[in-house]
């Protein structure tokens, strides 16, 4: 198995921070870091965005259903109360925001990698995956909504 070093994940942090607090006008609290075991962590939503270059893999932001309720109501400044086509944008665009955060601040390090669309997956007490050679990091945040996890799943380059 890979290794992954703090300093690949405080990027990831730093943008969810970010994101969340600009989009959403929220302060999340980071939980402790962990690496994912055999546990399925599930959610109702969840937007990934695959990365490829010096680094592969992906990172998904992962949201219970009224967390994410919440946090698009934030958002857009008035109450949603189901997961309709606003909410899977909103999770896209944080997504988005926290790969493209982090491929800024990973950029400056060196790296040198590209970040794809992203992809929202919608249903009860879904979870995800990762290649058995992929190191995944789960970073689980709390805030006055609720709780969510961002899961950084990168395989680093030979040159890393």
């Amino acid at each position: 198995m890979s290794t992954m070093k703090v300093e690949y994940i405080n990027p990831f942090i730093n943008a969810t921070l970010n994101a969340l607090s600009t989009m959403a006008s929220t302060s999340p609290a980071i939980g402790k870091v962990y690496l994912k075991g055999t546990e399925k962590m599930r959610c109702e939503i969840s937007g990934t965005i695959g990365v490829a270059g010096d680094a592969t893999g992906s990172v998904t932001i992962n949201f219970p259903r009224e967390v994410v309720l919440r946090v698009v109501s934030n958002m857009l400044g008035m109450d949603v109360d189901d997961i309709n086509d606003d909410v899977k944008d909103a999770v896209g665009e944080i997504a988005n925001m926290i790969a493209g955060g982090a491929k800024g601040e990973l950029t400056q390090m060196g790296f040198n990698f590209k970040i794809a669309l992203p992809v929202v997956c919608v249903g009860k007490n879904h979870y995800t995956n990762y290649p058995k050679d992929v190191v995944c990091v789960v970073i689980p945040f709390s805030m006055d909504e609720g709780d969510f996890s961002v899961e950084v799943a990168l395989k680093m380059g030979a040159s890393n």
